[in-house]
């Protein structure tokens, strides 16, 4: 287990100094609202009791040095071209978010080393954990201490630079978690607060013995569902006899209209963005244009199965934190199920090996169960009433191997 001792004495093994300051940055758990947040509509997670430390000491060297104790190689990379020394996938987070630190001690360099007990390629945000602890605690060691709310929003951007055009759900929850309580996040108007958690609840998480793939072929699978969100944007305004003048165009911008339910099953189940940008009357490039990159005009997207889930996953973010408030714990599990189905049979995000996992804990006890992350593959969450955590893990466990563990609800960003 790492703690703030255990990474102080590494880091001094690893690099033969002090570490100036170390950042903690927790994973987190989507308790609901999955694949909302690129729509600019709500989310529910919670920051979780596992994370990742970073210890840093700054320099003058104009080089930032990464060491990892979860992964192979070391990352060198200028403070000029962060980039060009990002040879392994993780390390092109590191440039990520020196990027976004450019004009913060231009010039400066630091010593790194990362370490923690958040699982990787699992779906609790490890990467966003490392993108948001590394911001922090490189900004602290070069002499700036950034609010918890302008690390999060720096690493948003930075995440999207690696090339998922992330909505910004992870990064915020990492940093504003606070004990005990879940995080409602509303994107349009932007908004936060804090949800407690009844204390007879309790969470687990579950490996569905499949990686949640973070290279090329799931980043394009992500970034096909946000531009479909956006072609249903526009072609719902269309149907309603507007535009949406904002850009990406956000089906945040439809979702109170009142017939909007009625008009999904109108739109086309399968199209590609430019037929959609033609009908509705709008630029391609309004609805294909990503932070880094672009989707294929021509691929056929998935537009009314991706509109209908997005949509009916924001009513149960605003379901699931009424039935927090009143206690009614089935009624938050039974919700926790749809979700699923959702995600399963709409979105399509889901794996056989997820499904599995999530019907043995329902079957041990908990009161509902649904992938948590961006899917095709990971970790499981269910909702279990306190004293049946250890049944519904060892289900889970019998159903993939594992693993399978407890989490609460906890603090986020921290520098020690």
């Amino acid at each position: 287990m790492t703690t703030l001792e255990t990474i102080r004495n590494a880091f001094s093994g690893a690099f033969n100094q002090v570490a100036e300051c170390v950042a903690y940055a927790p994973g987190r758990v989507n308790l609901i609202g999955e694949h909302t947040d690129y729509s600019g509509l709500p989310a529910l997670p919670m920051a979780i009791d596992r994370g990742t430390f970073i210890a840093v000491a700054g320099d003058e060297s104009g080089v930032v040095e990464v060491r990892s104790e979860q992964f192979a190689g070391v990352a060198r990379l200028t403070r000029a071209v962060p980039d060009a020394g990002a040879g392994e996938p993780w390390q092109r987070y590191i440039a990520g978010a020196l990027a976004e630190l450019a004009e913060v001690s231009p010039g400066r360099g630091a010593r790194v080393l990362v370490s923690g007990d958040l699982p990787t390629a699992g779906g609790l945000s490890s990467s966003s954990a490392l993108t948001v602890g590394l911001i922090a605690g490189l900004a602290a060691a070069w002499g700036e201490r950034l609010a918890p709310e302008e690390a999060a929003r720096r690493a948003i951007i930075a995440e999207r630079h690696v090339g998922v055009e992330t909505g910004g759900m992870d990064q915020q929850v990492i940093a504003l978690g606070k004990g005990g309580q879940a995080l409602r996040i509303d994107f349009l108007p932007p908004a936060t607060r804090y949800v407690p958690i009844p204390q007879e609840l309790r969470f687990v998480v579950a490996a569905s013995g499949e990686e949640a793939p973070k290279g090329t072929a799931a980043r394009e699978a992500y970034n096909e569902r946000v531009v479909a969100a956006r072609a249903a944007a526009v072609l719902l305004a269309h149907q309603m006899g507007f535009e949406i003048e904002s850009d990406p165009p956000l089906l945040a911008h439809v979702a109170d209209v009142d017939v909007v339910d009625v008009l999904v099953d109108e739109l086309p189940e399968k199209a590609p963005a430019r037929d959609a940008a033609r009908t509705a009357g709008v630029a391609i490039e309004r609805l294909t244009t990503l932070t880094n990159g672009e989707v294929d005009p021509a691929l056929k997207l998935s537009i009314r199965r991706v509109a209908r889930h997005v949509l009916s996953e924001a009513g149960r973010v605003d379901a699931a934190e009424a039935a927090l408030a009143a206690g009614s714990l089935k009624a938050f599990g039974a919700l926790l199920n749809e979700s699923h189905a959702s995600l399963r049979d709409d979105l399509r995000c889901s794996t056989q090996a997820l499904d599995k996992v999530c019907a043995a804990m329902r079957k041990a006890g908990a009161l509902g169960a649904r992938l948590t992350g961006a899917g095709f593959g990971g970790y499981a969450l269910a909702a279990v009433p306190a004293g049946k955590e250890d049944a519904v893990i060892a289900a889970a466990v019998a159903a993939t191997g594992g693993p399978a563990f407890a989490v609460v609800a906890s603090d986020g960003l921290q520098l020690l």
